[in-house]
């Protein structure tokens, strides 16, 4: 006899940030966990290129736009299962760099009020027994210097979703944050290059210096993010909220 999905897979799951590497691979495993997706980010060919094969429907929404944002939340009657906080932007200046206001109030409007916009206005829709999942980093926890816009952003993203949990609890809403480490994407890459450059070394020598402070020697794959996403929205997962996921750990 087959077994019945959840009841909770007939309702919609939402995914932002859903063409980078952590998203795409959250797209992926969720749609092969029989979940409802729905994807947000910047270019809709690539959101649609993203949802062939699969029944996901996809929107495109600047999520530095307050307007845009409530806009959205506004027209979205379905009932929504889990709200996935993934979208992240990341600027590097020092406190006196000429650039710095701009690039922290980016910084805050994609990582940080974004994610509050679309819970404040998205939480009437999510079901009893709901799922709000937010990607932090690793960053959420220690300083680096230059990304001061960043973890300012991600520190405060935990307490939010610590937050929501004590909110949203009465209602069964699980609330949880996943703080990755170095993530092998385009994003990490780019990191990665620019301290090699920073430091005067070739980039595969950082690398294996940023590998050898990790306890697995190796970085975290985009796949298992997406592996720790998909449990927290599992009924194994019910107990669980409040609670910041660190993936792989090294100095900042």
């Amino acid at each position: 006899m087959a077994v019945e999905a959840p009841a909770h897979r007939a309702e919609t799951v939402i995914v932002t940030g859903a063409t980078g590497g952590i998203g795409t691979a959250l797209t992926r495993r969720l749609a092969a966990d029989g979940h409802r997706l729905h994807l947000m980010g910047r270019s809709i060919q690539v959101l649609r290129e993203l949802s062939l094969g699969t029944t996901a429907t996809c929107s495109s929404v600047d999520l530095r736009d307050e307007r845009a944002i409530r806009e959205f939340c506004r027209g979205w009657t379905e009932p929504l299962y889990a709200l996935i906080h993934n979208a992240g932007v990341v600027h590097v200046s020092a406190v006196d760099g000429p650039d710095a206001l701009d690039e922290w109030n980016d910084t805050l409007s994609v990582n940080l009020l974004a994610p509050y916009l679309l819970t404040n206005g998205l939480q009437d829709r999510i079901v009893n027994g709901g799922r709000i999942v937010t990607i932090s980093s690793q960053l959420g926890r220690v300083g680096r210097a230059g990304y001061g816009a960043y973890c300012a952003s991600k520190f405060a993203l935990i307490g939010a979703t610590k937050c929501w949990a004590h909110e949203l609890g009465a209602r069964q809403i699980t609330v949880n944050a996943i703080l990755p480490s170095w993530v092998s994407t385009a994003q990490a890459l780019g990191d990665a290059q620019r301290q090699s450059e920073q430091q005067g070394i070739y980039l595969d020598e950082h690398l294996a210096a940023v590998v050898s402070q990790l306890e697995l020697r190796r970085m975290t794959r985009p796949e298992e993010v997406a592996a720790l996403v998909g449990f927290l929205l599992s009924d194994d997962a019910a107990g669980i909220s409040g609670q910041d996921w660190l993936l792989t750990a090294a100095p900042g």
